[in-house]
């Protein structure tokens, strides 16, 4: 595969570990659906706003950070590898 010359691979910043973006909103989603799934909460508005409006977007924000850090990881070097070799 294509390798980055020296002199360019500090300029580039390292993507921050797929765990450090997701270990917050999986914890809280998981400790909202115990919540949810024990029954505690008995009305019927606040779950309806812990399910749709908390956790429903919690988990499509995770899927999209999953969805960036993949194509980051995948596309970057593509691009590197288009650039003009007089570039490198």
């Amino acid at each position: 595969m294509f390798e980055l010359p020296f002199h360019l691979t500090p300029a580039l910043p390292a993507p921050p570990a797929l765990h450090d973006l997701l270990a917050l909103p999986l914890a809280v989603f998981t400790v909202l659906a115990l919540l949810l799934w024990s029954g505690r909460i008995r009305q019927k508005v606040l779950v309806n706003v812990l399910a749709l409006g908390i956790m429903l977007p919690m988990v499509q924000l995770s899927m999209v950070a999953v969805g960036a850090y993949w194509l980051n990881q995948q596309v970057q070097p593509v691009l590197m590898g288009l650039l003009p070799s007089w570039v490198g």
